[in-house]
C-alpha cells in the first residue's frame, strides 16, 4: 500500500473542509453557527479540539462536535442555550456540554480547568469559517493542547489514540514548530509537561510510536 500523500496545511480552506464534511455527517450547528454566537454575546472564546487541529494537519477529517474554550462559561451556555432551544445543557466542573440527542453538539470548556486553556485564550489566530471570523490557537497551541488530551486521566484510551494521530500529522505536515514556545505550553499542562510534549515532536519526526 502507498504511503499517504503529506502536503502543507492550508488553515482557513482545511477548517472550512472539516466543517462541510461535518455537514455531510448530518451536524447541523456549524463551528461558525457557534462562533457567531459567542461573538453576538461578546464572549472571549478559541477554538480546539478537531476542528482546530483540521487547520493544521493538512488532512481535515469530520468530527461530532464543536469544542470551545469560553473565558465566561455560564454567560456563554446561556446564550448557547437561547440560540439552539432543542440542545439538552450538562453542567460538570470541567466543561458545560450541550447534547443533541445522544451525540456531543457543543463543549464549552471552563479555562478554571486548566492554566493552558487560560493562555490560549489570550493568544489566538482569525480565520474566516463560513463568512465567520472564528478564533483559533496558533499551530504550537493547538499541539499543546492535543498533548493535555492525551494526558488526561479522565479520557478514554480510543479517544487518546485519535488525539495521537491528529498530534503526530500535525507534526508531520508543519516543518516549523516553535518548540521553546511548546515546551512553555507544555508546563501548563503538568510539571515537566514541557520536555515530554517536544519529545513527543521528536519521535513523531523520527517517525516512532508516540508513548504517552
Amino acid at each position: 500500500m502507498l504511503q499517504s500523500v503529506v502536503r502543507a496545511p492550508k488553515t482557513a480552506q482545511d477548517i472550512n473542509t472539516g466543517v462541510r464534511l461535518a455537514r455531510m455527517h448530518g451536524k447541523d450547528i456549524t463551528l461558525a453557527d457557534v462562533a457567531r454566537v459567542l461573538r453576538t454575546a461578546g464572549i472571549r472564546y478559541v477554538v480546539v479540539g478537531a476542528h482546530a487541529a483540521n487547520g493544521y494537519t493538512g488532512r481535515p477529517r469530520t468530527t461530532i462536535d464543536v469544542d470551545v474554550i469560553v473565558q465566561f462559561p455560564k454567560k456563554a451556555a446561556k446564550a448557547v442555550a437561547a440560540a439552539f432551544p432543542n440542545l439538552v445543557m450538562r453542567d460538570t466542573p470541567a466543561v458545560i456540554r450541550f447534547m443533541a440527542g445522544e451525540d456531543e453538539a457543543i463543549d464549552l470548556m471552563k479555562p478554571i480547568g486548566s492554566k493552558l486553556w487560560a493562555r490560549l485564550l489570550k493568544e489566538t489566530r482569525r480565520v474566516i469559517v463560513d463568512g465567520e471570523s472564528v478564533h483559533i490557537p496558533a499551530l504550537e497551541g493547538v499541539l499543546a493542547a492535543k498533548f493535555a488530551a492525551m494526558a488526561s486521566p479522565h479520557r478514554r484510551v480510543i479517544d487518546k489514540q485519535q488525539d495521537g494521530v491528529d498530534f503526530g500529522r500535525i507534526v508531520e505536515a508543519n516543518k516549523k514548530i516553535d518548540l521553546q514556545q511548546l515546551e512553555q505550553l507544555g508546563n501548563l499542562v503538568y510539571a515537566g509537561g514541557g520536555s515530554a510534549v517536544v519529545k513527543l515532536v521528536t519521535d513523531a519526526r523520527a517517525g516512532r510510536r508516540l508513548e504517552f
